[in-house]
């Protein structure tokens, strides 16, 4: 090994509070790949169905008969994700959100760590209104890029010279997908998309309802390394001054708290979810559940924390909007004016994602997150 490579090594526990999804980019279709067996639903893997199944699909001369053989062999099919079905019957061909090969996948993880530490970085530097603005570019045709200069700001430093580019901190932040998956269980359930002044009702209607499989329980095992080099340069070496600075940015990540980063940032997610719903009396269990979670994680101390992501989390929790929303207004207003045009539709909190039934809603993607340090 590299005498110069300086090395922190974690192992981070993730358990879901609420159903969670990452979305696989695939979706399933009612009694085609995704099957009812009463209590049961079922993914089938068609790459180990029975050989018996796979002569009759074959033999068919109307393909529009699969299905019937499939539902003839349902209790025999092989599946790939079996879940509880919390919804009942469901209409025919009706599509479902299925969840990626590894539930939660380390990029996941490591895309919410870096919108924590940006978050903790703006808290901390203090920047004003001006600054912010001038890294804020709301001129850019691709909305992605608004926040590029920022970024940049952040987590980058340029190459030496004549060479191209950018360091980027995050280089130095390796995290595995999931190496241990311990009794994993999924449901089939309603997520469902609520206009916020609707929930004043007894019976609100959802604006929109998605059918997932989402992940409600059980243990993922991640390994988490930050790299950084010594900062030792000898000071004839041609750069040195400029080599030394992007040493120091590239070892930041080693000095930083990332346990508290990520407890403030989830507790700030959790304190303002909990303002959201205070005043509905159809969200009273919601809301209760959610001050249990506060005391356990933002209150009590320990070294495990709250945390939100995956599909319907809301985009507070993928951007710095929150951020903006509570220090500076005028410039949130200014970044929801610009979105709102761009994507065409409200950019805000108008609606509240929540999945279950009226008599049991969760806001999706909250989890513990617990990290042990090995080195």
């Amino acid at each position: 090994m590299d005498p110069s490579l300086i090395m922190n090594i974690y192992e981070l526990e993730l358990r879901p509070l609420t159903p969670i999804i990452v979305l696989s980019g695939i979706e399933g279709v009612i009694n085609i790949d995704v099957l009812i067996r009463d209590r049961e639903v079922c993914v089938v893997d068609f790459e180990k169905l029975p050989l018996e199944v796979i002569e009759k699909i074959a033999s068919l001369k109307d393909i529009s008969k699969v299905t019937s053989i499939l539902l003839g062999h349902v209790e025999k099919l092989p599946c790939r994700i079996i879940a509880i079905n919390n919804v009942g019957k469901v209409a025919f061909n009706k599509t479902v959100k299925l969840p990626q090969e590894h539930i939660i996948p380390g990029s996941t993880l490591k895309g919410y760590i870096r919108t924590a530490l940006l978050y903790h970085i703006l808290i901390s530097k203090h920047l004003s209104g001006d600054i912010l603005r001038k890294l804020i570019n709301l001129m850019v045709k691709n909305p992605q890029d608004v926040a590029s200069d920022l970024e940049i700001y952040a987590f980058k430093r340029e190459r030496l010279k004549k060479q191209r580019g950018y360091i980027d901190v995050l280089q130095n932040l390796y995290i595995s997908d999931p190496l241990v998956k311990e009794s994993i269980e999924y449901s089939l359930d309603w997520l469902n998309v609520f206009e916020i002044r609707s929930l004043t009702t007894r019976t609100p209607r959802p604006l929109a309802q998605l059918l997932g499989i989402v992940f409600v329980n059980g243990l993922l095992k991640y390994k988490i390394v930050v790299t950084g080099i010594s900062p030792e340069i000898d000071a004839r070496e041609p750069q040195a001054s400029l080599l030394k600075d992007i040493i120091s940015k590239l070892n930041e990540l080693l000095n930083t708290d990332l346990v508290n980063v990520l407890k403030f940032f989830g507790c700030e997610l959790l304190n303002y979810e909990l303002e959201v719903v205070k005043n509905f009396e159809i969200l009273k269990d919601y809301r209760e559940f959610l001050e249990k979670l506060r005391t356990k994680y933002c209150i009590e101390a320990g070294n495990c924390v709250i945390g939100r992501l995956g599909f319907m989390t809301g985009h507070m929790t993928k951007t710095i909007d929150l951020y903006l929303k509570k220090n500076y207004p005028d410039i949130y207003q200014d970044v929801k004016n610009y979105m709102s045009t761009k994507y065409r539709k409200v950019w805000d909190e108008a609606t509240i994602k929540l999945v279950g039934s009226l008599d049991r809603l969760r806001g999706l993607g909250w989890c513990e997150i617990c990290t042990k340090k090995l080195k």
